[in-house]
């Protein structure tokens, strides 16, 4: 069934079930995987293989002894970001398997490489447990990764809570955006006693001011929502 090997200049390669492969370095570990998932999915990526060729013995990536040295990425960051690629080609569900310090990696590293799909599978798989961070972990990340849908809850939270934003939080979150967060929470205060000395001081009876304070907290809330969309320019 099998011959010896032979001269293969003359073969064709097929254009679905020849692989191509690239090795990377990461700190000190190689990694050879196959090219195609990269190509598919991550724009820079494809980019970088469309490039020129040149000799197969000095082109990067084309062996162990000259990979494509990857800086400002951790091996268990790169780990993480393969097998959530691998298992999106392949069709298997061991991508969930990953726990939430692993998604943020492959968060980081598809946003790096604009790998679009597995950047927005990241997030849904992160969504559910969004709900339990720290509003700053969770605001930090967001602006970070550019995470729009999480920015507005986040600073509602924020602006809400009755605790002010500490030296720490403020460090990690920016001046500007700590400036603006301030004055937010000075005019949210400031609808609150509005709505409390409208409250208590009406003539109404009291079956009707509950129903009044449930209005009236939905339009706090609207008007919170609109004072953090035009302070952050959401």
């Amino acid at each position: 069934m099998f011959t010896s090997a032979v001269s293969n200049s003359s073969y064709s390669k097929h254009l679905e079930f020849y692989t191509h492969t690239v090795t990377f370095l990461v700190e000190d570990c190689l990694f050879r995987i196959p090219r195609e998932p990269l190509e598919a999915e991550s724009i820079v990526f494809r980019d970088m293989f469309r490039l020129p060729q040149g000799d197969p013995e000095t082109v990067e990536g084309m062996s162990d002894t000259r990979p494509v040295i990857l800086q400002g990425v951790s091996k268990k960051e790169f780990e993480s970001l393969l097998r959530a690629l691998m298992c999106r080609q392949h069709g298997t569900h061991r991508g969930s398997d990953l726990d939430h310090d692993q998604w943020i990696s492959v968060l980081k590293l598809s946003t790096m490489w604009e790998f679009d799909e597995l950047r927005n599978a990241a997030i849904q798989y992160l969504d559910p447990y969004s709900q339990r961070l720290h509003p700053v972990d969770k605001f930090v990340l967001a602006l970070q990764y550019d995470i729009k849908k999480w920015l507005l809850p986040t600073l509602l939270e924020l602006a809400a809570r009755a605790e002010p934003i500490n030296a720490e939080e403020g460090y990690r979150i920016g001046l500007e955006n700590v400036v603006k967060l301030a004055a937010v929470r000075e005019d949210v205060e400031k609808l609150k006693v509005i709505d409390v000395l409208l409250r208590d001081f009406t003539l109404k009876p009291r079956a009707e001011r509950v129903i009044q304070s449930a209005e009236d907290k939905e339009e706090l809330h609207r008007l919170c929502v609109s004072l953090v969309t035009k302070a952050f320019d959401l």
